[in-house]
């Protein structure tokens, strides 16, 4: 073979082994190192929810106590509200530090992965962006998701210990918000992807500063941005509606139990309140986690920075 062709085909190859080569490590991986750190973040928020979702149950036991002149009763909400108190405030001072270290290691991976990998200055800037986002699903979204689980199904439990029917009434919500949620994810999802890709050109845009293309850039982000809020509201809404029918039924029935005092009817009506206010926060954390999703895809593409290093060097040694 001819010294040109077999240059040539050795290009071919070398490109073809450049788009297969295996995508840099994993987003997560940056991750790894501070899982025990961020563990007891998690571990400190379950025992703040866990506290906070005895708050019902430790006032309604203070109102019938209080109500018979038993000032000990309210002993227990005195020592789960002090306790939720002095750990949320040492979670959230620690929390920052936690999150501000893990957001500078994927930024740098992200930043010197895809460089080195030959990906422009403009989507390695918009991306390094983007990472801010998915550290913060791990600073924010999973301890609200957290509570959100406590607040649900915790509630949902209580319930059962007051009355069997008003637990079945409150947990009837959950199959139109499965389903509603269902569908939104999808869409969601879709709206997120073509936010981003919009996102990634900005610095261009920017650059060229031509006053047509910045408005439409713009305007563009205004749109999706637009749907996606439109979407949230239309599921937070949909909710609500339902709701309004659920709460009537178990209000109706808490007040005609007849062995039921003023402390277990507040009580009930607080854990249904718990219950259906993180209901509410079930559209956020579906549009984060698509986005999510949308976000991580883009900080890990690109082959590593080994890969590609390998590939020269191997290509830098054959034989002619």
């Amino acid at each position: 073979m001819p010294k040109t062709r077999r240059f040539f085909s050795k290009r071919r190859i070398l490109f073809r082994r450049r788009k297969s080569a295996p995508h840099g490590a994993s987003a997560l991986s940056a991750v790894r190192p501070f899982r025990a750190r961020i563990g007891l973040t998690y571990t400190l928020t379950v025992i703040e929810d866990s506290l906070e979702l005895a708050y019902p149950w430790a006032t309604g036991l203070a109102i019938d106590g209080l109500l018979q002149h038993d000032w000990r009763s309210a002993i227990p909400i005195i020592v789960a509200w002090t306790a939720r108190g002095a750990i949320g405030g040492f979670r959230k001072m620690y929390d920052t530090r936690v999150y501000t270290d893990v957001y500078n290691a994927i930024v740098t991976d992200t930043v010197l992965r895809q460089r080195g990998a030959g990906v422009d200055t403009t989507g390695v800037a918009a991306r390094s962006s983007m990472a801010r986002e998915f550290v913060t699903f791990f600073e924010r979204d999973v301890p609200l998701a957290v509570t959100s689980i406590i607040g649900i199904f915790g509630s949902a439990a209580i319930l059962f210990w007051y009355d069997l029917m008003i637990a079945l009434t409150a947990i009837a919500l959950f199959v139109p918000v499965f389903l509603i949620n269902r569908i939104y994810s999808r869409y969601s999802y879709r709206v997120n992807n073509e936010l981003n890709t919009q996102l990634e050109q900005e610095v261009s845009v920017i650059q060229r500063a031509d006053p047509a293309e910045v408005r439409a850039h713009f305007q563009k982000l205004r749109g999706f941005r637009v749907k996606l809020s439109d979407a949230e509201a239309f599921n937070w809404t949909s909710v609500e509606l339902l709701s309004i029918f659920v709460f009537i039924a178990i209000l109706a029935r808490a007040i005609f139990l007849p062995t039921t005092e003023a402390g277990d009817i507040y009580a009930i009506l607080s854990y249904v309140w718990r219950l259906m206010e993180n209901l509410d926060n079930v559209p956020q954390l579906v549009q984060q986690i698509a986005r999510l999703v949308d976000i991580r895809r883009r900080i890990e593409s690109g082959a590593s920075i080994e890969a590609i290093g390998a590939e020269l060097e191997k290509d830098r040694t054959e034989p002619e």
